[in-house]
């Protein structure tokens, strides 16, 4: 029962596993299909045949929004796996060995710091193409940054430590003391800004799909559909409406979870509670 000291801990992880459960149990939880067209059911208004209504195609919005979870998930995966492998190991070397290394890691951090993530994300999608591949790499480069700065903050402190220092008068190889003893000890803050970059994820690359960079119809990506719901606005709002809740609620979720896992793991918050 420890866990509800943390209620935003508590209530981030259950609205994450929703999102979850539902990308996952799709199709189980309903019976269209996400790109079955029925023109003759087009826009139709929320009912109990279709929950949250149909789309311009007549495919039932429900069904895509369960199915777009699935492809949100897929971008959160894909774009935080591949930041933390890259900067990760680029802010321990950077933290362990200063000097010129150092400097050379941190200057190229700064670079892409200078860019707004959106614009930088927007430059790398319109010189590789549109896709949901190159989305997701345009999204991990300026996710890589934040990493970088982190973990070499962390390797910074942790190198003075008496068991680095042991474990180095003992014999250990640079490569083990950077990530065994270091970076094993850095992983609760670095699992917390995972969580958050996650939520940072998913409105970005919903951002890059609603300006037709991201996702490509008739992929049921929450984004997309956002987009093609604003033709529709004055008659259909729901097209809109319930993407943009999905968004909202796994969003939040996930914001919801990153500051309730530093709340617990972080001792300077747990001692308030």
């Amino acid at each position: 029962m420890r866990l509800l000291r943390y209620p935003n801990l508590v209530i981030g992880a259950v609205m994450t596993l929703t999102v979850v459960l539902m990308g996952l149990a799709a199709p189980w939880l309903t019976n269209h299909d996400p790109y079955l067209q029925d023109l003759g059911n087009s826009l139709q208004l929320p009912s109990a045949a279709h929950l949250f209504g149909t789309d311009e195609f007549g495919r039932d919005l429900l069904t895509r929004v369960l199915y777009g979870a699935r492809i949100s998930l897929l971008e959160v995966t894909l774009s935080v796996s591949l930041a933390l492998a890259i900067g990760l190991p680029l802010g321990v070397v950077a933290g362990y060995f200063g000097g010129v290394v150092d400097q050379a890691i941190t200057w190229c951090a700064d670079i892409l710091y200078a860019f707004p993530g959106i614009v930088l994300a927007i430059l790398i999608v319109s010189i590789l193409g549109t896709s949901l591949i190159n989305m997701l790499i345009a999204i991990s480069v300026f996710a890589i940054p934040g990493y970088i700065r982190l973990t070499r903050s962390l390797t910074l402190a942790l190198k003075e430590l008496q068991y680095t220092e042991a474990a180095l008068s003992l014999g250990a190889s640079v490569p083990r003391i950077m990530f065994v003893h270091i970076l094993r000890n850095a992983l609760a803050p670095i699992l917390v800004q995972a969580t958050l970059t996650a939520g940072e994820v998913i409105l970005s690359a919903a951002g890059l799909s609603f300006l037709g960079l991201g996702v490509q119809p008739p992929a049921a990506e929450w984004g997309a559909m956002m987009s093609d719901g604003r033709n529709y606005l004055g008659v259909a709002t729901h097209l809109s409406l319930f993407p943009g809740l999905a968004i909202t609620f796994t969003v939040l979720g996930l914001n919801l979870l990153g500051d309730g896992m530093r709340d617990r793991l972080d001792p300077r918050f747990r001692g308030r509670l």
